[in-house]
């Protein structure tokens, strides 16, 4: 005996959806009214069939709002039940990349011109009596056509119950497989000798997804997320040159590429590639504005022990750019392990920026300290008056 269920997602967009949520909200409400109405006329066929013609699309008597009311109004609970599963199953993830706005207008846009679709396909095909078109199955199938195109690596996970004593083992099967096993449904549905399902209307808005997907350039995008799960994955299992190239190909394909510039750095000072390490850090810092992860990716850099080796120009400038935004303690090792390199030309800059960086961090001792050793040091060059700037704040603040 075997029992499969399923248990989740392999991952989840962290934020509800504002969209998804509103429109499932006004499905429920469309529910309840048709359940009203219903009831009050004892649940008779005729009733349903006149609650249809309120809301429903009629091919054959277009009206403009009905376009939004028919996208509220179901058949029944199981129609109701499918379409909300694959609005909250494909829909969350599409919107939390493009925003409830955008997937709102283009929803509704494909909705729109998915019934436009199907009924100019009944009316070349000369259907007598088309039927009200009803549902939300064709919003469910754009967000089907542009999760595909950029969520394909988003898998759906099992766990198989079997055996007396109740054993369990978890597997993930890819969630395109869903959408995989309905496209080959709808395509049986459409070459059936009398298609009365709404298959165009389906397949359509379908296309639009991908279309729309193609256009905001999602499939780049999913082929980047490949790449940095790769690069990860290398990174993972020490295979630091592997990692780094993989790292190098993502930050050609951004505007600012600084954290993968600075990834692949990490990964060539991790190698001892020292070469490539620094080239990759100067291609970073070509760029003055640095992300949280381009941050977070320096400062595991400046804990590397191998970072010693870099040329004290480089490490100059990297604590530079840490030190702009903030990045206090990690710039200040950099500066510390700069202004011990006496025959470079920036020690002494260095070492004054080590007693600035004390002062502003409210270590005082350890400013003067370092002002001392400035003082003993490079007392006869240009960077002295700064220093007398220095001392006359510490001096102040001590009176103080």
């Amino acid at each position: 005996m075997m029992l499969i269920v399923p248990v989740g997602l392999s991952e989840r967009p962290k934020r509800l959806p504002k969209g998804l949520t509103a429109l499932t909200i006004a499905v429920w409400l469309a529910v309840l009214a048709q359940f009203v109405f219903l009831s009050r006329n004892d649940f008779a066929p005729a009733a349903k069939e006149q609650w249809f013609e309120f809301f429903g699309y009629d091919p054959a008597k277009p009206h403009w709002w009905k376009v939004f009311t028919a996208l509220l109004v179901h058949a029944d609970f199981g129609h109701l039940t499918l379409n909300l599963a694959g609005l909250w199953l494909f829909g969350w993830f599409v919107e939390a990349e493009m925003g409830w706005h955008k997937f709102l207008a283009f929803g509704l846009i494909a909705h729109w011109i998915a019934l436009k679709a199907q009924e100019a396909f009944w009316l070349w095909q000369g259907h007598p009596d088309p039927s009200q078109l009803v549902g939300s199955s064709a919003m469910v199938a754009f967000a089907m056509g542009t999760f595909c195109l950029r969520f394909w690596h988003i898998g759906l996970k099992w766990r198989a119950i079997y055996g007396w004593r109740w054993r369990t083992q978890e597997f993930s099967t890819p969630l395109w497989s869903l959408i995989a096993l309905w496209l080959i449904a709808q395509i049986w549905l459409l070459v059936s000798p009398h298609p009365e399902k709404p298959v165009i209307a389906h397949l359509t808005s379908f296309a639009v997804g991908v279309i729309v997907a193609f256009g905001l350039d999602w499939h780049r995008v999913a082929a980047c997320d490949r790449w940095k799960r790769q690069a990860e994955m290398a990174e993972r299992e020490g295979r630091w040159e592997e990692a780094a190239s993989i790292w190098c190909q993502l930050a050609l394909c951004f505007q600012n590429p600084s954290a993968y510039w600075l990834a692949a750095a990490h990964n060539f000072l991790k190698a001892g590639n020292r070469e490539k390490a620094e080239e990759a850090i100067c291609k970073a810092l070509e760029h003055l504005f640095w992300n949280e992860s381009a941050l977070d990716r320096a400062c595991r850099i400046v804990a590397e022990l191998k970072v010693q080796s870099l040329s004290p120009e480089i490490l100059f400038s990297l604590a530079e750019q840490l030190e702009r935004h903030r990045c206090y303690h990690e710039a200040l090792t950099l500066f510390q392990k700069v202004a011990e390199v006496a025959e470079f030309k920036g020690a002494p800059q260095a070492l004054l920026k080590v007693a600035e960086l004390h002062f502003r961090l409210g270590e005082e001792e350890r400013a003067r300290q370092a002002l001392h050793l400035f003082w003993l040091r490079y007392s006869q060059t240009p960077w002295r008056q700064r220093a007398a700037e220095l001392a006359a704040q510490l001096r102040w603040r001590g009176e103080k």
